[in-house]
């Protein structure tokens, strides 16, 4: 009989060391005899992803910056809020739900899966997001409920919220290049995932080498 596999999900700010971890976790667990997935749950990714791209593409604009950042700079903010209302629905009913459907299958076959990211971070990601843009719809509450809802219904069997020295993250994002640093998203994002349940693994990844964190992991699960 096959044992029966974990979903194990990490959340955290851009430059954390989440994809790092993973891939050494992964690792780890493969020498340990165990089978493992890996895969992304975010918000504004796959086919919302491609929307916004392809906006970009036909609208010509062009920078280092993340295109659901790029169109409201632009000027165009209604634009911007109607894709990211269509966004939300297409996470909300089918992007998600469908790597849901992966991840249990694959549970049930015994898998470790490490997500990079999950539900939680979905939902803070939209709320963020019509917070920064005022957007009130009552549109809004039914993809919400529905995220929700997914969250309760197929919560992680471990999760892990990575966080860095905000100074350590912004010095990360300079060597990297990444055009959209957003230190007020991640004091934010740090408050909401503090409100998580009790069942979470807080790891600080400032100064810390990536083999102290695994043996971290691995040592309380």
């Amino acid at each position: 009989m096959s044992r029966k596999g974990k979903l194990i999900v990490f959340l955290g700010p851009v430059g954390v060391g989440k994809s790092t971890i993973i891939r050494g976790l992964a690792q780890v667990l493969k020498t340990r005899g165990f089978r493992v997935f890996t895969i992304f749950i975010k918000a504004f990714h796959g086919p919302v992803y491609v929307l916004w791209i392809l906006t970009v593409k036909l609208l010509g604009l062009g920078s280092r910056y993340a295109p659901w950042f790029i169109v409201p700079k632009s000027g165009r903010i209604n634009l911007a809020k109607m894709l990211i209302m269509v966004s939300i629905y297409l996470d909300a009913f089918f992007s998600i739900p469908l790597k849901l459907i992966v991840t249990r299958i694959l549970r049930h076959a015994g898998y470790y899966i490490l997500s990079e990211e999950y539900i939680q971070s979905t939902l803070f990601d939209y709320i963020f997001t019509f917070i920064n843009f005022n957007i009130k719809s009552k549109h809004i509450n039914i993809p919400m409920k529905v995220l929700y809802s997914l969250l309760s219904k197929y919560p992680p069997d471990i999760t892990i919220v990575l966080i860095a020295d905000l100074s350590e993250l912004m010095h990360r994002w300079m060597i990297r290049g990444y055009g959209d640093p957003q230190p007020r998203y991640v004091l934010l994002q740090s408050l909401f995932f503090e409100r998580l349940n009790n069942n979470v693994l807080l790891i600080n990844t400032t100064n810390v080498k990536i083999i102290d964190i695994l043996n971290n992991i691995s040592g309380n699960n």
